[in-house]
């Protein structure tokens, strides 16, 4: 399955937005926007999802509801998350999932409501019965009940949860590989920055590790020629190693990581992540550490899938127009979500590039998606348009011309 569309109500900086999604999509905007609560929006379903998890886990790692709810909402507004989910994007959703969060009577999170339909049939409506008869239940959600065996003869529910609960999220600190111990926590679910990927490396069999390594060595020394092989340890210590040989000072000099560069680990976090199993992999600004040319040869992996046959959906948020370069295929206008500000009670509002009809006009006319993208990034022009295209409030697009 993949993510089609997400739509969000009082979630953190969005007040209303409603997401398309493709095989391959990127989330642009600048800073302080909301790309980051975008993609957390998936992370806290992901969060609800996995056997770890649970609701109460995802509300309480991040502070609360109170630190989720978009400021200007009303004490009994709900906090609502919808997914849609489709075997293939070209004939349209399969499972739609629905989440209403609110504040119970004892001050504590419940459910308002959840919903499943599939293939647009309602197939789990809460509150039910059971959550009438005791309110403590709607402290969990059914998808939580997959891990705990009551709803293990449901398969639906089994697909939904199995799915999001596989939901990978990499924003990669090298800081934190390298120096594991003095950071704490170390257990945070998922790794989302990428301290424990050498231990997963090293519970993969041998013959797979093996040949994983090799496509990232192939991919990785057309940017770096100084690097013409990467060799994993389990390491002498309690760390595994990565090893890189480089013609530094002497052929073929090995390198142990904590030599190696920030780049190369970096590179090597993302694209090992990517290849590992799992429908969807959440990117947070993955340019940082790269050059561009190392960009370009990842995306061959990123954009084609593996070379171990595998695919799997990608979001990215960045800020890089590297990765819009058409070197591998032509990235269209549907492919990108740019967020743009509303007035502080609109908050931050989303629109795919193919809405915007400027853009499309210029991609229509032969400019790539990156020069299309950095033509408007940022301009007034394009906050204008997006303002008047989104009914959004002129006066944010005044103030950045009077501070210009």
């Amino acid at each position: 399955m993949m993510v089609s569309r997400l739509i969000l109500k009082n979630w953190k900086n969005f007040q209303s937005v409603d997401v398309p999604f493709s095989a391959r999509t990127f989330i642009m905007g600048p800073n302080g926007i909301g790309k980051s609560n975008l993609l957390d929006a998936l992370r806290f379903l992901a969060d609800i999802a996995r056997p770890d998890g649970g609701l109460s886990f995802a509300l309480h790692a991040r502070g609360g509801l109170e630190n989720i709810k978009f400021a200007a909402a009303k004490k009994k507004e709900l906090v609502e998350l919808e997914i849609h989910l489709a075997d293939s994007l070209l004939i349209g959703t399969y499972y739609r999932y629905s989440l209403g969060i609110t504040i119970g009577p004892s001050g504590s999170p419940l459910l308002a409501y959840e919903r499943i339909r599939k293939s647009g049939e309602l197939i789990l409506d809460r509150p039910d019965k059971k959550d009438v008869e005791n309110s403590d239940f709607l402290a969990q959600t059914r998808l939580e009940t997959v891990h705990s065996g009551i709803s293990s003869d449901r398969i639906d529910l089994k697909e939904i949860a199995y799915f999001l609960g596989s939901i990978s999220y990499l924003n990669f600190n090298p800081m934190l590989l390298r120096h594991q111990f003095p950071f704490p926590p170390a257990d945070i679910p998922g790794d989302p920055f990428g301290r424990k990927i050498l231990q997963r490396v090293a519970e993969m069999p041998e013959d797979k590790r093996v040949n994983k390594i090799r496509v990232i060595e192939d991919t990785l020394k057309m940017a770096m020629p100084q690097m013409p092989k990467l060799r994993f340890s389990p390491g002498k210590s309690a760390r595994p190693d990565l090893e890189g040989t480089f013609d530094i000072g002497r052929p073929r000099a090995k390198f142990n990581m904590d030599q190696i560069s920030d780049g190369t680990l970096a590179a090597f976090a993302i694209l090992w992540s990517f290849l590992e199993d799992g429908p969807l992999m959440l990117l947070e600004n993955p340019e940082a550490y790269l050059n561009p040319e190392t960009i370009h040869q990842m995306c061959y992996i990123l954009y084609i899938g593996s070379a171990l046959g595998r695919k799997k959906q990608l979001i990215m948020s960045t800020h890089s127009s590297e990765f819009l370069k058409d070197k591998i295929t032509t990235i269209t206008a549907k492919e990108i979500i740019l967020l743009a500000a509303g007035s502080y009670k609109e908050g931050t509002l989303a629109v795919s590039a193919s809405s915007v009809p400027a853009m499309v006009d210029d991609m229509e006319s032969g400019m790539s998606a990156d020069e299309v993208v950095m033509e408007y990034a940022g301009s007034l022009d394009l906050m204008e348009g997006l303002s008047e295209f989104m009914g959004l409030n002129l006066d944010f697009t005044d103030k950045m011309r009077r501070a210009k």
